[in-house]
């Protein structure tokens, strides 16, 4: 008799999971597996932990929201504290366990940490004179498979208007959400090994606050919402607004934690398409669906480059590191009071609008001529919606070393101001004032500047 674990990740839910469907289906026996890894949520890179307290709220209500799901198709959902490998080599010990499942992806850091459990658990099954595991990786994160693609994968465009361009002489059919009926029975004794509370409890922290909430749940009920409403039809004219809930659609919290796949989305807007009508504004939400999908294939292609200095151009950008102005940056206490606004609302919320992001990147890099990959970490930190290609894509994109065909590019702060902030409420809400105090005390080797 068979037994898998599927191994969650960022994929937090339950209907159109394709890699869960392919365990139900291969399986007689499944363990439902979610790890909360301490020691790869609280790395430091870059000065940054991994997960911050925002997203690690959003994770726990999606886990809990997925844990009330299993149950009603007679499984349950074992959550376990401490080392993804040791828990792995544990479970499939005890319980024989001959297959593992999990999303695959593009980010190289994941497919790293794959390949480790896998090199960790071959000897248990070796040693003890059985076949080894049966790793299944499966592609889901994207609106197309591979295969769809008009170019091979090591033909991926390097811009994102030449993958939209050749995407879009013909857009491949986009498959249906699939829905979950059934699963698998667990392995019995598995109740006796759990836990699982006191490790979701120690995901929660009563003091965070969010106005979002994890889980598919919330995030199918923001798209009923969202679709249903008139929003969609000015999402063009709405979407670089600052600080409006409904000038965007908000999907990215749980698009990044799975908790809705971009299939889920997709089919919505062509419901309202054939409700509503299609003009200009529905077409740009596929736009960014496509963007989305365009960073998950190109961080697949460019591997490791998506997190060096040098980007995917192995090209140098002339920034580096000022430990004093980077910690000002973050705590929005620069001389740009709608970078503080910002900071102080990301800081606040764990969200900020992607004007807002472009516009807080674009001074990091430019005008305090940082490495980048401090601010992208810091966004690993501290955003919600985190997403780590995307994430880092549009940080490389910024900073002049990814998919941008203009080497970079660099907003205009008075300008952008102007523009999205003009009479200052949203610098007035986020307390974004100017500050009297010059960026710098101190200068790049720490040795204290004159006044």
């Amino acid at each position: 008799m068979n037994t898998g674990i599927f191994l969650f990740s960022n994929d937090l839910r339950i209907q159109d999971n394709r890699a869960l469907f392919e365990a139900a289906r291969q399986c007689q026996r499944l363990i439902l597996l979610y790890v909360i890894d301490e020691r790869q949520n609280n790395h430091e890179q870059y000065q940054c932990k991994a997960v911050g307290q925002h997203r690690q709220a959003f994770i726990a209500q999606a886990l809990t929201d997925l844990a009330q799901q299993v149950l009603l198709l007679d499984q349950h959902l074992v959550i376990q504290k401490g080392a993804t490998s040791e828990v792995l080599k544990h479970l499939v010990t005890v319980y024989d366990v001959d297959a593992i499942y999990y999303s695959a992806t593009g980010d190289h850091r994941q497919q790293q940490l794959f390949a480790h459990y896998q090199q960790q658990i071959t000897p248990i099954r070796i040693g003890a004179g059985k076949a080894d595991v049966n790793w299944q990786g499966i592609w889901q994160h994207t609106l197309f498979e591979q295969a769809q693609l008009p170019f091979a994968l090591d033909d991926i465009p390097t811009t994102f208007s030449k993958f939209r361009r050749q995407l879009e002489k013909q857009v491949p059919a986009i498959a249906k959400p699939q829905q979950l009926t059934s699963l698998p029975p667990s392995p019995e004794l598995l109740a006796f090994d759990l836990g699982s509370d006191a490790a979701l409890a120690a995901l929660l922290n009563p003091d965070t606050t969010s106005f979002f909430d994890g889980g598919s749940h919330a995030g199918e009920l923001q798209l009923a919402i969202y679709f249903q409403s008139e929003l969609a039809q000015h999402y063009k004219e709405t979407r670089n607004a600052l600080d409006d809930w409904s000038s965007s659609t908000k999907f990215s919290p749980w698009l990044a934690a799975g908790c809705l796949s971009p299939r889920q989305v997709y089919w919505a807007l062509k419901k309202h398409e054939l409700q509503q009508g299609e003009n200009e504004s529905t077409y740009w939400i596929f736009f960014e669906l496509l963007w989305r999908d365009y960073f998950h294939w190109l961080a697949q292609k460019i591997g490791a480059h998506l997190y060096a200095f040098t980007g995917m151009h192995d090209h140098k950008p002339l920034t580096s590191f000022h430990g004093e102005r980077f910690v000002k940056w973050q705590l929005g206490l620069t001389p740009y009071p709608l970078v503080n606004a910002i900071m102080h609302q990301l800081n606040d919320t764990g969200y900020i609008s992607n004007r807002a992001r472009q516009i807080t990147a674009s001074c990091l890099v430019n005008e305090l001529s940082l490495d980048w990959r401090y601010g992208a970490a810091y966004f690993q930190q501290q955003l919600i919606d985190y997403d780590a290609v995307v994430n880092w894509g549009n940080w490389q994109y910024i900073a002049g070393v990814g998919a941008d065909p203009r080497g970079g590019r660099h907003f205009n702060l008075q300008k952008q101001q102007q523009l999205f902030d003009s009479n200052n409420e949203y610098i007035a809400k986020w307390h974004g004032e100017q500050l009297a105090e010059p960026i710098d005390s101190v200068d790049i080797v720490d040795w204290p500047i004159a006044k």
